[in-house]
């Protein structure tokens, strides 16, 4: 047995299962494909010994397990504070327990970027399912049980809701099986003939081009898919089937369709307000999420009623209005608790293990709910305009570090700050090049205002007046759908009406974050408010020295309740007017710019005017439509060329005799196409009443004198070839106007057609 059919067996499995962990990869960003592929390499060689010797199969059964332990170490490091195999063994397990409380908490797709414990227990299914098939594919030469193990594992990544689908994974999959079918067949031979393999490609070959051909004719996504498997048992996410779980990623599209709105939790409050749950602090270029660690934990109060936390000031607080607020949670589980204000007290009515973040945040160590009700006194800021206006730029170190972003900001270029230099320092990283237009942008909405009030308010009003609100923005070919919003898309909901606006304000220096939660909901009696899912919400807090966090709300339609800082808010007065170069000309400049959107709401530029980076995108279906659409075409024209190169073949060979017969074949063909039934045991006489009674044709004499001609008993003629030309020719005429539009139609493409 040749080492190289052994080498080309392996190469083939390891491709094979390569194309499934590429499939589990696209469920999330950035990119892990890395992690998933040295995966699946030392699976695939722990899995290998019983292809080297037959005999050595047991050796797999021992490196399997030692190979999901390299996996995890060199994924995830041993905190310093674990000691001993059982303890590493509890930490990765505890690991991968938080992964799966990720796995089904959490919106696809997944950003891979926040969530280790995730990246560990892909990498960790990956290995598993490699590593089941490798020893039935290499160890035990079993290829078709390998292949059903790992179309699993492809079907869980390409039947994934809300992921983008994509054909040459499943292509390749194809191809590789073959391949590996062909492959083994060859281990149990001394000879490979190369008619075998030219079989077994044929037969892969043969079936990409059927499975491509049903992807571009079918629908391929189905309403409700087969199998859930977010909620699949061993996950453990039974009780996220049944009620809603909010998170920091929560998928508002999802949540804000009308279709699915429920009641989620009733506040009893005298102010109404946003209810935070938290703020997202840190931003990839990507995406935004919290990278606040855990302050010290919450301690009961001594002395007081049973559950009773007092929360610390973090910092500066807005001037507000001290409230109690009642939240009764329905249906509903949260790994924080809401909050409107900032929270002074927490009445929890029992002990529990509970901690803050540092952005203002109060977190429980378990998931909360679904059915919970606390009390919360906090503090509902009022603040007034003047509040905020010339309070500078001296920000302590916890702010100055949520001001950070990807790139460089304007203030850290210095006086090389230009559109010019800006470009330039992106351009030598092409996954920033679609944050290009983000100076320009910056220097249009902001112009000459140095205030960071005045600043926060002209990008308030310029994402409002000029953006437009929708939950299904265009897709586009950005990784990041805030860039996809500003620079191209200029449309979304209100996670990146806030995203976009947070950049905006850390590109010219300015502390932000946004927070998520709830809307103030509907009022009802007894200062109660009605919080429903399509009130989920974002929105973004700024950060001004000697105040605090203030609200803003740059999405259209929503209104921060009270006096608040944002210009949203009712009755409000911008105290910029009639200042120089002040909101006067700046609302000017946004009618002028919301005219221009009016006019052409596809427009594509960067801010300035320079077209993105982005090729012309067709929808989905288009190639295949037309493809199916040329197939269509093509049909009839392919078909005729196939049939005369095939009937009219004899026409031109032969004597006149075999000529005569070819020609009167063909025209039986044309009956039969247009539905007329001719049995090949039909006399020529018959056939000629046939043509008398339906089309009118006289044809006795002719087809006497050729009947005589194929029996024997005269020689055959040109004038014989050319009266049975003729005649065929007039039976076509006939047949098109007596068979009518369809019948022509369904001659055309070959089909039966009744002509009865």
């Amino acid at each position: 047995m040749k080492a190289s059919r052994k080498l080309l067996y392996l190469l083939s499995f390891a491709g094979l299962a390569g194309t499934a962990a590429l499939a589990i990869d696209r469920i999330g960003r950035p990119s892990m494909a890395p992690l998933l592929l040295w995966a699946v390499i030392v699976a695939t060689l722990a899995g290998a010994p019983g292809l080297v010797h037959r005999r050595a199969w047991p050796a797999a059964v021992a490196l399997l397990p030692l190979g999901a332990y390299l996996v995890m170490r060199t994924q995830m490091a041993i905190p310093s504070d674990v000691h001993g195999l059982g303890g590493q063994l509890y930490f990765y397990l505890a690991q991968l327990r938080a992964g799966g409380a990720i796995y089904t908490t959490r919106p696809l797709p997944f950003d891979f970027s926040a969530a280790a414990e995730l990246r560990l227990l892909l990498s960790l299914v990956v290995y598993a399912a490699t590593g089941v098939a490798a020893f039935a594919a290499l160890s035990l030469r079993k290829a078709l049980p390998a292949i059903v193990v790992v179309l699993v594992l492809l079907g869980f990544g390409l039947t994934t809701d809300q992921v983008e689908r994509i054909v040459w994974l499943p292509l390749a999959f194809l191809l590789l099986a073959g391949c590996l079918l062909m492959l083994s067949r060859s281990l149990q031979r001394q000879r490979w003939r190369s008619g075998d393999a030219l079989a077994g490609v044929a037969t892969a070959v043969s079936a990409s081009l059927l499975a491509l051909f049903l992807l571009g004719t079918t629908p391929v996504a189905a309403g409700k898919p087969w199998q859930d498997w977010r909620a699949w048992g061993p996950i453990g996410a039974k009780s996220a089937a049944t009620h809603l779980v909010f998170n920091w990623m929560i998928d508002y599209p999802a949540l804000l369709d009308p279709a699915s709105d429920a009641q989620v939790m009733v506040v009893r409050s005298p102010l109404p307000s946003y209810w935070r749950a938290n703020a997202l602090d840190c931003f990839n270029g990507i995406s935004w999420f919290t990278g606040s660690s855990p302050s010290s934990p919450l301690a009961a109060e001594p002395g007081s009623a049973a559950g009773t936390y007092r929360v610390p000031s973090l910092g500066p607080d807005p001037p507000g209005k001290p409230v109690t607020e009642v939240f009764q949670l329905k249906s509903f589980t949260s790994d924080y608790f809401f909050t409107g204000g900032t929270p002074t007290t927490l009445l929890f009515g029992r002990e529990a293990p509970m901690h803050t973040l540092a952005t203002h945040t109060l977190a429980g160590q378990h998931l909360l709910g679904p059915e919970l009700e606390y009390t919360l006194q906090a503090v509902v800021p009022q603040l007034r305009p003047t509040d905020l206006i010339g309070r500078g730029r001296d920000y302590p170190p916890e702010a100055l570090a949520e001001t950070t972003l990807p790139f460089p900001t304007p203030a850290q270029m210095g006086e090389s700050a230009s559109e010019s230099a800006w470009r330039s320092t992106l351009a030598g990283d092409p996954s920033r090049q679609e944050w290009r237009g983000l100076y320009k942008l910056s220097r249009a909405i902001v112009g000459q205002a140095t205030d960071p009030y005045e600043i926060a308010l002209r990008i308030e009003e310029y994402l409002r007046a000029t953006y437009s609100y929708s939950l299904t923005p265009p897709a586009t070919s950005f990784q990041s759908p805030y860039a996809a919003f500003l620079f191209k898309t200029r449309a979304g909901y209100c996670q990146q009406f806030a995203g976009a606006m947070a950049v905006l304000l850390r590109f010219n220096g300015i502390p932000s974050r946004v927070a998520v939660g709830f809307a103030t909901g509907r009022p009802g009696k007894n200062d109660t408010f009605v919080v429903s899912r399509t009130d989920a919400h974002a929105w973004v807090e700024a950060f001004f020295p000697s105040v605090g966090w203030a609200p803003f709300d740059p999405t259209p339609g929503r209104s921060i309740p009270g006096p608040g800082a944002s210009s949203t808010s009712a009755g409000f007065t911008d105290p910029f007017v009639g200042a120089a170069g002040g909101a006067g000309g700046r609302q000017a400049d946004l009618t002028a710019a919301a005219a221009n959107r009016q006019k052409d709401p596809k427009a594509n530029h960067d801010g300035g005017g320079t077209p993105l980076p982005e090729p012309p995108r067709s929808p989905r279906w288009l190639p295949w439509s037309g493809a199916l659409a040329a197939l269509l075409l093509a049909w009839p024209m392919g078909r005729a060329l196939v049939k005369a190169l095939l009937r009219r073949r004899g026409l031109r060979r032969g004597d006149v005799g075999r000529r005569l017969q070819a020609l009167l074949a063909l025209t039986r063909a044309e009956l039969e196409d247009h539905g007329v039934d001719v049995s090949p045991s039909q006399t020529l006489e018959e056939t000629a009443r046939l043509l008398n009674d339906r089309f009118g044709l006289d044809a006795t004499v002719l087809a006497g004198r050729v009947q005589a001609v194929l029996f024997g008993g005269r020689t055959a003629t040109d004038d014989d070839l050319a009266q049975l030309a003729a005649l065929r020719r007039e039976l076509k005429r006939r047949l098109r106007a007596h068979g009518g539009r369809l019948r022509r139609l369904l001659a055309l493409y070959g089909l039966p057609a009744d002509a009865h």
